[in-house]
């Protein structure tokens, strides 16, 4: 007879472990990530986790992939809003940062994926590639490429500031360093 696992659709039994995968990296953090405590959080058996992601490099891959998709999506969907295009990737890639502050979470998997990428650097390579996808629509000219360039670097620079809590930046300060870098340059504008 099969069980339910075996019935599920290989897609749902990936997307439930790479789901497991990163509840076991914001709760146990990089010393606590393992594939028997991702198998203990799934309904399926370590013998079938292993069948979806052979490895633990594996199973980063695959939530590298979906934290990159999650990503570009949202920047995505925040770059359609505005209405000019010149430049609009990197201040949507920039407005997702700053808006959203990390939560407990977040940070405990951003240092899982972190510490994943320092002792595998094909990992980065990954992120990279899905990060490329949002700068398709970056200006050519070399003012704007460097403004867009500058703005990632700094919501990258917030990022990890929110990750290690470096600086303490609360709402009012996202809020002022958004305004702060937005009015009167052609990329950074809000209004066109």
């Amino acid at each position: 007879m099969d069980t339910p696992s075996r019935r599920r659709a290989p897609d749902q039994t990936r997307a439930e472990i790479i789901d497991k995968a990163l509840e076991v990296a914001a709760e146990l953090g990089a010393t606590g990530f393992t594939l028997d405590a991702v198998a203990a959080r799934t309904r399926v058996s370590k013998g079938a986790l292993l069948h979806h992601f052979p490895s633990k490099t594996a199973l980063l891959e695959g939530m590298i992939d979906h934290l990159g998709a999650m990503h570009v999506e949202s920047v995505l969907a925040e770059a359609a809003r505005d209405p000019e295009p010149y430049g609009r990737n990197a201040r949507a890639y920039l407005r997702v940062t700053v808006n959203e502050p990390v939560t407990l979470q977040d940070v405990s998997i951003g240092r899982v994926v972190l510490a994943a990428f320092a002792l595998d650097p094909s990992l980065v390579l990954r992120w990279k590639a899905w990060m490329d996808r949002i700068k398709i629509d970056d200006p050519n000219d070399p003012v704007g490429a460097d403004d867009a360039l500058m703005l990632r670097l700094i919501a990258d620079g917030l990022w990890m500031s929110d990750l290690f809590g470096l600086h303490q930046v609360s709402d009012e300060q996202r809020k002022a360093l958004l305004s702060l870098l937005t009015p009167g340059h052609t990329i950074t504008a809000n209004e066109p």
